[in-house]
Formats: C-alpha cells, sequence, structure tokens
C-alpha cells in the first residue's frame, strides 16, 4: 500500500462493497413490487422491465462523462456528486405518480450514480499494487454478495409493510448513509500533478484510445458477456419466480440468497487462488467452467420439468466461477491503461452497463416464460465471452513467440 496516502485499505474495501451494493439494491430491492407497481401504473411486464433495463443504459452513459470527470478532480468529489445525485433521484421515484413519471426518475438514477463505482475502483488502483487490489476487489466482492441476497427480502418486506414507495425511500437513506462515510472516512487519493485535463479533445482522445486497444476490448467483452449471462436470471427473476415457479412476491430469498452464497463462495476462492495462480490461468479454469455449467443447465432444461432446485443448481456454480474471476478480469482491464484509471474503468463500465442494459430490453423481453429460452441465452452469451478468451490467449502466445 502506498504510505502517503491516509486512507487504510479496510476502509477502501468497505467503500468499494458499500459502492458495489448500490447497483443490485437498485436493481433488486423493487423486483417483488413488480405485479403491485404494473397494477398501479396500469402498465405490462414488459414496461416495467424497461425501467430495468433504461436505468442500466442510463448508467451506462453516465460513466463516460464521470470517468473524465475523476480523472480531472478527483476520486472522493466524483463520488459525492454521484450519490447526492442517486440520493434525489431515488425520492423522485419515490413519489411518482405515473409510469411516465417514474422511468424518467429511474434513468436519473441511472445517470446520477454511474460515478461512484468506476472512481471507487480507480482509487483502490490509485493506492494499491496489483496483487493487494485484486485482494480488496476480491474482499469487497464477498460484501457485494450480501446485496443480493438482502436486497429483494429487504424489498418484499417494505412492500409487504408499507408499499413499494418505501423500496426508494430506503435507496435514499443507503445513499446518505454512504455519502457521509465517503466524506468523512475517505482521503482523496489521485495527486494533483497525475490529473488530466477535461477538455473535449483530451477526453475524446483517451477514450478512443480504449477503443482502440483490442486487448483491452476483449478483456471488457469477456466480463460483459459473462456477467449478462448470469444477470439475465436476474432481470428475468419476476417471471421466473412468478410465472414459472409460481412463487410469491416473499418467496425471492430463495432463488436470491443459495445463488447470492455462490457468490460469495467464488469471491473466498478468489481471494485465496491469487498468489497461487497467474490471473491468466484464473480465468482459463473459471471461464471454462462456466462454459460446461452452461451447457448443463441447457441439458437440465431439456429433460427435466422446471423446478426450485433444477433452476438454482447450475445459478449456483456458474455464480461460483464468475465471482472468482470478476476481481481478475477488472484490475486487468483497468490496468491496461495506467495514466487514465478512472476513464479505462469508465468505458469498461459503459459497456458492461449497456451490454445488460441492452440484455434486459431486448433479450430478457422476448425470453418470455421458458426456462428453455434462458438456458440457451445464457450458453449463447457465455460462448461469446470463451470465444473472445480463447482469441486473446492465441494473440498473447504469438507475441510472446514475435518478442
Amino acid at each position: 500500500m502506498n504510505q502517503s496516502n491516509p486512507t487504510s485499505s479496510w476502509k477502501l474495501t468497505l467503500l468499494v462493497s458499500l459502492l458495489s451494493m448500490i447497483g443490485p439494491f437498485t436493481i433488486d430491492t423493487y423486483l417483488p413490487a413488480f405485479e403491485s407497481m404494473e397494477q398501479e401504473f396500469s402498465v405490462t411486464r414488459a414496461l416495467m422491465t424497461q425501467t430495468l433495463g433504461l436505468y442500466l443504459m442510463a448508467f451506462a452513459v453516465s460513466t463516460l462523462v464521470w470517468g473524465a470527470l475523476t480523472d480531472w478532480i478527483g476520486r472522493k468529489p466524483v463520488i459525492l456528486m454521484a450519490l447526492g445525485s442517486y440520493f434525489i433521484a431515488s425520492i423522485a421515484c419515490a413519489l411518482a405518480t405515473s409510469y411516465e413519471q417514474f422511468l424518467f426518475f429511474r434513468i436519473l438514477q441511472g445517470l446520477g450514480i454511474g460515478g461512484s463505482l468506476i472512481s471507487g475502483r480507480a482509487m483502490v488502483r490509485d493506492v494499491l499494487g496489483t496483487r493487494d487490489a485484486q485482494k480488496v476487489m476480491a474482499k469487497a466482492m464477498m460484501l457485494f454478495a450480501i446485496s443480493p441476497a438482502i436486497a429483494p427480502i429487504i424489498g418484499g418486506w417494505l412492500h409487504e409493510a408499507f408499499g413499494w414507495r418505501s423500496i426508494f425511500w430506503f435507496l435514499a437513506f443507503y445513499a446518505v448513509s454512504v455519502f457521509l462515510f465517503a466524506l468523512f472516512g475517505i482521503k482523496e487519493s489521485l495527486k494533483m500533478e497525475n490529473r488530466n485535463s477535461i477538455h473535449i479533445h483530451k477526453v475524446s482522445r483517451v477514450y478512443l484510445r480504449t477503443l482502440s486497444n483490442s486487448h483491452y476490448l476483449r478483456l471488457v467483452f469477456i466480463l460483459a458477456a459473462s456477467f449478462s449471462s448470469f444477470f439475465l436470471y436476474v432481470a428475468g427473476a419476476p417471471t421466473l419466480l412468478f410465472d414459472v415457479l409460481k412463487l410469491a412476491p416473499t418467496d425471492f430469498y430463495i432463488l436470491f440468497i443459495p445463488v447470492v452464497s455462490g457468490i460469495f463462495i467464488g469471491s473466498i476462492i478468489s481471494n485465496r487462488l491469487i498468489d497461487r495462480f497467474t490471473g491468466r490461468q484464473m480465468i482459463n479454469i473459471f471461464l471454462t467452467s462456466m462454459l460446461f455449467v452452461a451447457l448443463l443447465n441447457l441439458i437440465i432444461a431439456h429433460t427435466i420439468k422446471p423446478t426450485i432446485y433444477s433452476t438454482l443448481i447450475p445459478l449456483i456454480l456458474y455464480s461460483i466461477s464468475l465471482a472468482t474471476i470478476m476481481p481478475v478480469l477488472t484490475v486487468r482491464i483497468i490496468d491496461c491503461f495506467p495514466n487514465n484509471r478512472g476513464s479505462a474503468s469508465a468505458m469498461q463500465s459503459f459497456i458492461h452497463m449497456g451490454f445488460n442494459g441492452l440484455s434486459v430490453s431486448f433479450i430478457v423481453a422476448i425470453l418470455g416464460a421458458s426456462i428453455m429460452n434462458f438456458s440457451y441465452a445464457q450458453l449463447s452469451l457465455i460462448s461469446i465471452a470463451f470465444l473472445l478468451w480463447l482469441i486473446d490467449n492465441l494473440l498473447a502466445k504469438r507475441n510472446c513467440k514475435q518478442n
């Protein structure tokens, strides 16, 4: 750790964890309230799903602006501004009186919060070396793993006790809590001499550099596709639980707790293996396992009538491998541009969240209440990630021979 920076590694771990948890909270807490909100706003499931997809796409677009800002004015100011904007948008969601208003304020939520996560990741890399940064990301993943499990449970309880609007008051309270921790507990990590100009031409050149770096793009799309193949089941949870498995809004824990336990286990495995294997070896092992699990999931969908167990077991196995490689891929992506970590993280978030947003808006919307369709979509996405990784390995070997 850089001793000149007074922020301890445990505070950075906690900060990145808390910032990472905002995403699952924003996505998962209101899923149990879908049916009630559909009735109140007189809209279909497809339109309610759009409130998730457009939130993700707004998040993606905003990261490009926040990324330039975090390399210009520093990490901490961007975190505070992003949390403040998210707080206001969450209150507006709670007060919305029509579907159109709610959709607009969900977009504002995505635009507001986009900068907090990329700034937190960049802050970790400012302060820590590669191995230590991977360990912090892995530990943060352990804490982050709690949020998708408890978010729908909290949302279900709040919905049953106080109605769906209380969910967004909860999100506003969470944002204020993280804001205060960042304000008083975290020091700025980006030195003045390392800050970059916000000039539009220079910012554009930095982003164009990321888009012209084929190795960077391969890593980004590997992470985006492998995560989206899992996220399909999260975004489609209301359909899977209500329409396929015939469960109630308060039963979301049946799906989320086991799956998130897999994420937690994978984070522990990642933290343990970082000192024993190279990042490339870890990705080789666990990306291959994800492909086999997706194939297993398809076979199960073809041969067994959908049950809780037949749905959960492949998802748990998949989530373990996904959580194992996510910290490794994230650090490798940021390290492609050591002098522009904020911008590199921003472009990665833009592609990642945009990919998720498109998946939710278009793929989930056409899958319907068919577990078979979900398994085909998962296998297709992880196959894309696996193919990109094979290409990256081949090019890496060729470059080594040439050197």
